[in-house]
């Protein structure tokens, strides 16, 4: 979704309300960054814009959590908080669709997983500093 349209004479939302048409046509689809690297961060942040361009805020939730599950056929694993599911799960200090929010803890399959990096340990290092 954080692209230039494809074709010089589509409208500069054309990518941006690519989910709110699709779920409208009612076409199944998953909001992804399009990248298998580091970009995967921002995975929040593309539904966020999808919401902000006529998806609903649940909709949008469910094009990263729900939806993806279902179209690789996984939904009866992971996708929803259910027991017997794989506890996957991400806590937060806000809107989890909102770039300003913060990860507070994230579990995969029930464990939780340390969230420092070097960028984490530089931040507390010098936030306080004058």
């Amino acid at each position: 979704i954080y692209s230039l349209p494809v074709r010089e004479d589509d409208p500069y939302d054309f990518l941006y309300e690519g989910p709110s048409k699709l779920q409208q046509a009612g076409v199944k689809f998953a909001v992804s960054t399009g990248d298998p690297g580091a970009e995967n961060r921002d995975l929040p942040y593309h539904a966020g814009l999808a919401g902000a361009y006529g998806l609903s805020k649940e909709e949008a939730l469910k094009s990263v959590t729900l939806y993806p599950a279902q179209i690789l056929g996984v939904d009866n694993l992971m996708g929803t908080i259910e027991v017997g599911k794989m506890a996957n799960v991400v806590v937060a200090d806000g809107d989890i669709l909102d770039p300003r929010t913060n990860i507070k803890y994230m579990f995969i399959n029930g464990r939780l997983i340390p969230l420092t990096s070097r960028h984490t340990e530089l931040f507390e290092s010098f936030k306080d500093r004058k």
